[in-house]
């Protein structure tokens, strides 16, 4: 990485952490633009360069979370046996994730919700990251036999990321009778194993 490329890395890392001090503070719809810029110190046009708009701002706060913590997630789950308990870290991997920004995370996948089908969602550039972290991990369990491999390992990535969603709305927006634990070993039993009696 050259001088310029650092130099944008660094005004956009600015731009993320001054932005998100300002949604805890504050609140996310509370805060706006203009003192996202000031709070950064830098001008609005340089904000609209990097980002167009606070949605924007909260989804690279999520990717650059899963990208700081993905080689510490890849570390671990290379130690970790069987196939049933890597989807069980991966779950709990993700769900901290949230949990370190619960208010935030709830804004975040409501966003991704309401634009999940503006774009393909799998091409777009606004995707958290997570998804490559499921793929690597169907992939390897495929190349060890764990789970079928007559079906792509992006297909399968892809079906359990959505499973991954339940279950972080779910963590978001408990409700009495759900059992957190419990839903997370059904999630994982369903995707091994189908709803097939």
């Amino acid at each position: 990485m050259n001088r310029r490329e650092r130099k944008k890395e660094e005004t956009k890392g600015n731009i993320i952490r001054s932005a998100v001090t300002l949604f805890r503070e504050k609140g996310f719809q509370e805060t706006s633009m203009e003192e996202i810029s000031e709070k950064a110190d830098i001008s609005k046009g340089t904000l609209y360069n990097y980002f167009q708009d606070k949605e924007s701002i909260l989804i690279a706060h999520f990717q650059s979370s899963i990208i700081n913590h993905g080689s510490e997630f890849k570390a671990s789950i290379k130690n970790i046996p069987g196939i049933e308990k890597r989807l069980n870290y991966l779950l709990d991997f993700a769900s901290q994730i949230l949990e370190n920004n619960k208010d935030l995370a709830t804004i975040y996948l409501r966003f991704r919700m309401q634009s999940f089908m503006d774009s393909n969602p799998f091409d777009n550039p606004q995707r958290s990251g997570l998804e490559n972290l499921v793929f690597e991990v169907m992939k390897e369990a495929q190349e060890n036999k764990e789970i079928k491999d007559d079906i792509p390992a992006l297909i399968l990535a892809r079906s359990f990321h959505f499973l991954i969603r339940s279950y972080l709305i779910s963590n978001i927006y408990p409700q009495e009778q759900l059992d957190i634990k419990i839903l997370k070993e059904q999630l994982i039993g369903l995707f091994l194993n189908g709803a097939k009696i």
